[in-house]
């Protein structure tokens, strides 16, 4: 494995902060690459117009880059179809987004049957629940919470093993034919665990088919290869300035074919319509019913330009394989020093590009200072938005969280090196 997957000039020319500091703090935000700027800087000075209502042929660029860009998100980043493919402002979008569904109707409102409602994507009973987990992200917990407070559902949480890896056997005990919908994590963004999301969503639906099945995929896409349709899930959600290296206020969701016939938006107004009289209104009939008003054009065409890079220029096999041997020998290098303590699998292979730790006699947030203010090493340190997760594990109190080193294609070798020098240093 050679130090880098890019070389250091075309290191530097598309990634510029790499030149003035090592950057660890992936998870919480990528930096963004040249060619994705450059992507979006083109629209501005070439064809800055609004797309889905002009006729004119800038109208018609404009058309062609955002549905290009949807298709390539959907295909390079997921492995689904672009009609099965929702563009949203982030992760935390997305999941409200499919909270409305379940809770509200897709009116069926057409001239002839005035707001006469289906169901929603759940007819939900007495007695249901929802099966969430205690190592997520707030962001796939609180809309879950939330709803089941709303319609007095059960809310039941799944804990992980000691390693913070979660078995499907733990959902085969929790699941069963009141379940209705469970949401979980593909990769921990607070210990960096790639959990089994395969055999547990297979388990899942062996127990009960019914059960809809949502997966936090920000700390996955753009980190590995992900294909939807293998792990079997209905949602699959992300955020595009982590993983997949794209702008802030871009992400995306999947959602199955059939499942979207039935999805009713929370956002309607100009373009999400066919027609509106005086007393109703008939919403579009695909997923173009999700593009409430102007979305973030620039944005959304960079993001396609950021899977583009990805996969056709570096290979998103050969980032996980990079990050993994990053890890690898960031972990082996850690274990030989005093006070450091690991969280997560021991097993590489069971991580992603994250690895957490703390230092004894140390908060999280000083050892993530001194990182910055000594060696100029950025790290995020704290409870990454997963107090659940930090209690179960009993790192709140005693450290206010943890310290967390995430990795993507643009970090080498040498920087492990200097952080593992940094850190003896530290520990003294």
């Amino acid at each position: 494995m050679k130090d880098s997957l890019i070389s250091k000039n075309a290191r530097i020319q598309q990634f510029p902060l790499t030149g003035k500091y090592i950057y660890f703090d992936n998870s919480a935000t990528t930096l963004t690459p040249r060619s994705v700027v450059n992507a979006q800087r083109s629209y501005y000075e070439e064809y800055c117009v609004n797309i889905e209502r002009g006729n004119y042929r800038l109208a018609q660029r404009a058309d062609k880059a955002y549905e290009s860009s949807r298709a390539q998100v959907a295909r390079l980043l997921l492995g689904c179809l672009p009609q099965e493919f929702l563009f949203t402002r982030n992760f935390t979008e997305s999941a409200n987004l499919v909270a409305y569904a379940l809770e509200h109707p897709l009116a069926d409102n057409g001239r002839k049957k005035r707001f006469s409602s289906r169901q929603p994507l759940i007819a939900w009973h007495r007695g249901d629940s929802i099966l969430c987990t205690v190592m997520e992200h707030h962001s796939n917990f609180l809309p879950w919470m939330r709803l089941a407070k709303r319609l007095n559902l059960e809310f039941n949480v799944v804990t992980p093993d000691s390693q913070g890896v979660l078995q499907p056997d733990a959902f085969i005990r929790a699941v069963n034919k009141k379940t209705r919908f469970v949401a979980f994590q593909h990769v921990s963004n607070a210990f960096g665990v790639i959990h089994p999301v395969g055999d547990i969503v297979r388990s899942i639906k062996k127990k009960n088919p019914q059960a809809l099945i949502f997966i936090d995929g920000a700390q996955a896409a753009g980190h590995m290869p992900v294909d939807v349709n293998a792990l079997g899930c209905d949602f699959y959600a992300f955020s595009g300035h982590k993983g997949p290296l794209g702008p802030k206020g871009t992400g995306g969701l999947m959602v199955k074919d059939a499942l979207l016939a039935k999805f009713h938006p929370f956002c309607i107004g100009g373009g999400t319509v066919l027609d509106v009289t005086l007393r109703d209104y008939t919403l579009k009939n695909d997923y173009q019913r999700f593009d409430g008003g102007t979305p973030y054009i620039p944005g959304l065409i960079g993001l396609g330009a950021a899977a583009e890079y990805l996969s056709r220029r570096i290979g998103l096999a050969k980032i996980k394989a990079h990050e993994r041997f990053l890890v690898e020998k960031l972990i082996k290098g850690m274990r030989l020093i005093d006070g450091v303590q690991l969280y997560g699998p021991a097993e590489s292979k069971m991580r992603a590009g994250i690895v957490t730790f703390n230092l004894k006699k140390w908060l999280c947030h000083d050892v993530s200072m001194a990182l910055d203010e000594k060696y100029h090493i950025l790290t995020r340190a704290g409870h990454h938005c997963c107090i659940p997760a930090m209690r179960f594990f009993d790192i709140l109190k005693t450290y206010g969280g943890n310290v967390r080193v995430s990795l993507h294609c643009y970090n080498t070798e040498r920087e492990v090196e200097v952080f593992l020098e940094a850190l003896r240093e530290l520990a003294g």
